[in-house]
């Protein structure tokens, strides 16, 4: 009888410790969600008796981008660092809901590593089409590699008037870019700007700010910002993803502390990222007057940063995989400078094969020293993205039964005809799974490249059916 009561007792400390649902009963509608998240959940019960809600929590992460109707809310989450039922708080101007075994999140599959960060530039960052907004971030090329594995990789989901990428209507039918369109850095500023002080909120930049990002890839990083911290416009956008509550007088500070430095604090299981190299190579081709192969920065200089780098990432316990780079001379705009340059008589194709020629031979040398920087440390993993891009550039690959190329419009980059679109960073992020299971004989799924094609927007079919005349003909 003793043993009897002393289980009761425990059993009513148990149950009165736990926090009981209040407000309202609510169902959720899906019940479950891997833990990456980025997906709608829509709650219904009485919610008029809340009020205007003003905020909804799953797990304690905000959700956003709340869209009340009758007796129902729907909203995006975010994901949870861990599994099982989640708290739903729903916060309204009446009242509150708290539920507690209304929606679970389900663990990823056994053998997949839990803590997950993404570090690089823009690829990373989910950039496309000279612009980043929570589609480009949660079709980036780091989203659909945490969606496959099913982990959380919390994103810095961007407002989506900060810098909006360009759309299909952003051009005319003959493939030119209409004018006014693009990056405005006058608006940039304004989206940040408090209208009551006049002063910048980086918070401003963020659909929710309070959100610790693991992927903290910033476009346009170099190596040694990746490793430093940034300076400068990349500064800015990496107090909006890291620091967005920092005084308004160090918006355009150097960071004090690095993507680098952000990985040892965090020391995760598994680190990634798709782009490392890139900003220190691609001056060389998005110039628009010529080729500037000048512009690279000097393999002197990058190669102890790599050195330095890998052996940090290296004294951590976690497995990270890194991806070496392409030649930038496979994209559009060489071949339309080749052109130009040809017709206008200022080179010869002799001449300007040279610089392309140049410019491959330094990302070749790059490349090595990247992998022998990275060979001394078993926890680190080279993604050969040189060899993809290579066969890619050659035959394309088939996405919902159409061909897509690295051709201008041609379905694979994205309408800066640099960065990658839907379809592309799918297919690229194939490439770390691909990598991933070999290496730690996980199963993770392959992303579905039909299925994400199928909503793309830069798809050659819907440009077709649009008018573009630019578009590449079908197969």
């Amino acid at each position: 009888m003793v043993r009897v009561a002393l289980v009761l007792a425990a059993l009513a400390i148990s149950v009165a410790g736990c926090a009981a649902d209040s407000g309202p009963p609510l169902t959720a509608s899906p019940a479950h969600a891997s833990e990456f998240g980025y997906l709608d959940l829509t709650l219904s019960g009485n919610l008029a008796a809340l009020g205007d809600v003003s905020s909804v929590t799953v797990a304690g992460v905000p959700a956003y981008h709340l869209r009340p109707s009758a007796n129902a809310l729907t909203f995006t989450v975010q994901g949870a660092p861990e599994p099982g039922f989640a708290e739903v708080v729903v916060q309204g101007s009446r009242g509150r809901a708290v539920a507690h075994h209304i929606f679970q999140y389900d663990p990823p599959a056994a053998g997949v590593p839990r803590t997950w960060v993404a570090f690089g530039a823009s690829l990373t960052q989910g950039t496309q089409s000279m612009g980043v907004d929570e589609h480009t971030q949660t079709f980036g090329v780091a989203a659909e590699l945490a969606r496959a594995a099913g982990v959380f990789l919390p994103l810095p989901i961007f407002d989506p008037a900060f810098v909006p990428p360009l759309h299909a209507s952003d051009f005319n039918l003959d493939c030119s870019q209409k004018t006014g369109t693009g990056i405005d850095a006058a608006k940039l500023i304004g989206v940040l700007t408090d209208p009551q002080t006049g002063m910048l909120d980086l918070r401003r930049g963020r659909v929710t700010p309070t959100v610790i990002a693991q992927d903290v890839g910033i476009g346009g990083a170099t190596v040694m910002q990746i490793l430093r911290g940034g300076t400068g416009t990349v500064a800015l956008l990496e107090h909006v993803v890291e620091e967005p509550d920092i005084d308004p007088g160090d918006a355009l500070s150097p960071l004090d502390v690095s993507q680098i430095d952000r990985i040892e604090k965090l020391d995760p299981e598994l680190g990634f990222s798709t782009d490392l190299l890139a900003n220190d190579l691609d001056p060389a081709v998005v110039q628009g007057d010529d080729l500037h192969p000048e512009l690279i920065t000097p393999l002197a200089n990058v190669q102890p940063l790599l050195v330095e780098m890998m052996q940090r990432l290296g004294r951590l316990h976690g497995q990270y995989f890194i991806a070496n780079m392409p030649s930038f001379t496979f994209v559009p705009a060489v071949a339309t400078l080749r052109a130009a340059r040809l017709a206008s008589g200022m080179d010869t194709p002799e001449s300007f094969d040279a610089k392309v020629k140049q410019i491959d031979d330094l990302t070749a040398q790059y490349d090595a020293a990247l992998a022998q920087a990275m060979a001394p440390h078993p926890n680190l993993h080279l993604v050969d993205f040189q060899a993809k891009v290579d066969a890619v550039k050659l035959n394309g690959i088939v996405a919902g039964g159409e061909l897509c190329t690295v051709a201008k419009f041609g379905g694979l980059l994205s309408f800066d005809e640099l960065h990658f679109t839907d379809t592309g960073y799918a297919s690229y992020a194939n490439l770390f799974v691909t990598d991933l299971n070999g290496a730690l004989g996980t199963a993770i799924p392959m992303v579905d490249v039909d299925a994400i094609h199928a909503g793309d927007e830069a798809a050659p079919s819907k440009l077709r059916a649009l008018g573009f005349t630019c578009v590449p003909p079908a197969m």
